[in-house]
């Protein structure tokens, strides 16, 4: 028989429900004040950054001393009009790193941004930066002996045009030929000759693009115990395109790409036999990060990069080739003191199909054909003095070094006794105040993992160029 609730129960039921009722209600009402409380401190917090507004640089004002004009570096400068920066240190910081980057163009005596006066325009406040530049003299063609103990005698000349009639594009044509009392044939001979045109530093497009055309009677060669097994020239002439992505911090990374393509023909000489390449393909490209910057004529930072080259060969009298190499490197500078600037260097090469020569070019001192095989690594050391300081002339700079690497030779294991090979010296260096993108270098290096006595001149590497090691 079914029991039905007494009075007390029935009571107890409605505490209950009323008890759930009020429970409900409370959360309900808890949930609708935190959402009102998170409404108004978001409302509050979007004011607040609504109040804080943007620091904008608007726009440039130029004090141009030279014939460079607005547009090119308006086109030059990352930094352009209408950035918006949420303090007005980021401001600052980024307008400085603007002039650093036109300082290390090399092409201005002086040249300087400076923050005019901000103006408000509600909550923002706008700027605009003062640009003054005065044109460096930018066009020189140099006539110049060089002398390398690898390569002979040089005449050459090389016209350099920096910041093209004032658009910040380089011209430059170099001219050389090189003659030497050649081993192979026992008499003085022409060696190698180059006619090389190029344009750089073209920008189109939001990129950057440098075209080169060469024409050249190269050399290839490769010794062993003192004796050529490899000695042969031929003509080379081949057109290539290079461009570079910059992006990432301040765009110090980047990515580059330089495809080309060329001839090579009438070989002549000891072994070129299976080395003939009559027509190739080129694609190389390389990726990295540099934060380099000129102080004066040192240099200060850090740069790293790999690369990677690939080669396609066409021959109608063997099987095509495809060739590949890699390649990378990390470079250090420091300015130690006014006077000192410590430098240093890591290379690494290794070709995956295929023989490499003149490895020993890499290192000072040390005859380039001496060195061959699928890869090697090399390393320098240099300590910069600023030995003489001419205020309004230049600088003469003398640079210690020691260098020292390894190359790995095809189808043999490593032997270090034989295949380490080192050495040391000097470098020379002489900067002109009013060319800043000329130097001269000489360089005087001595083979110490040589066999041969020191008062043999093969010992010794003697170089006279206008570029830097590295």
């Amino acid at each position: 028989m079914k029991r039905h609730p007494g009075p007390r129960e029935k009571l107890e039921k409605e505490q209950e429900l009323c008890y759930c009722d009020l429970m409900k209600r409370l959360i309900m009402i808890s949930i609708s004040l935190l959402m009102m409380t998170t409404g108004l401190f978001a409302q509050e917090a979007q004011d607040q950054m609504d109040d804080k507004g943007v620091y904008i640089l608007a726009a440039y004002e130029f004090d141009i001393d030279g014939s460079t004009r607005e547009s090119a570096l308006i086109r030059e400068m990352d930094l352009k009009a209408g950035t918006e920066f949420e303090t007005l240190e980021d401001l600052e910081q980024a307008v400085s790193r603007q002039q650093q980057d036109l300082i290390n163009l090399r092409v201005f005596n002086e040249v300087s941004l400076t923050l005019l006066e901000g103006e408000s325009k509600g909550d923002d406040t706008v700027y605009r930066a003062l640009v003054k530049a005065e044109d460096s003299w930018t066009i020189y063609p140099i006539p110049y002996p060089k002398y390398s103990s690898d390569d002979g005698f040089r005449l050459g000349l090389k016209t350099f045009y920096d910041n093209a009639f004032g658009t910040l594009n380089d011209l430059y044509l170099g001219l050389n030929i090189t003659f030497r009392d050649d081993e192979y044939y026992d008499q003085w001979k022409v060696t190698q000759w180059t006619f090389n045109p190029q344009l750089n530093g073209v920008k189109m497009g939001g990129l950057q693009y440098d075209f080169s055309f060469m024409q050249e009677y190269a050399i290839d060669e490769k010794k062993e115990d003192g004796e050529y097994v490899e000695r042969y020239n031929y003509h080379s002439t081949s057109v290539s395109v290079g461009t570079r992505l910059n992006f990432g911090l301040e765009n110090k990374f980047y990515y580059r790409i330089q495809p080309s393509i060329g001839a090579n023909y009438a070989y002549s000489g000891l072994g070129y036999e299976g080395n003939e390449e009559p027509l190739f393909l080129g694609f190389n490209h390389s990726a990295g990060y540099s934060k380099v910057d000129w102080m004066g004529n040192f240099r200060q930072g850090f740069s790293t990069s790999v690369g990677n080259s690939l080669r396609y060969v066409h021959s109608s009298h063997k099987k095509d080739e495809f060739k590949t190499s890699i390649d990378g490197n990390v470079n250090y500078y420091h300015i130690l003191n006014p006077r000192m600037n410590y430098t240093t260097r890591l290379y690494g090469i290794m070709s995956l199909n295929d023989e490499l020569t003149g490895l020993g070019s890499n290192l000072r001192g040390v005859e380039g054909s001496t060195m061959f095989g699928r890869g090697g690594l090399f390393y320098s050391n240099d300590m910069n003095f600023a030995v003489i300081k001419w205020k309004g002339v230049g600088e003469a700079q003398f640079q210690p070094f020691f260098d020292i690497g390894f190359a790995i030779e095809e189808g043999s294991s490593m032997d270090w006794g034989e295949d380490l090979r080192y050495s040391t010296g000097a470098d020379f260096i002489l900067y002109l105040d009013k060319l800043k993108g000329l130097h001269a270098r000489a360089s005087i290096g001595v083979d110490l993992s040589s066999d041969l006595p020191f008062n043999d001149i093969n010992k010794y590497g003697i170089e006279i160029t206008s570029s830097l090691a590295y």
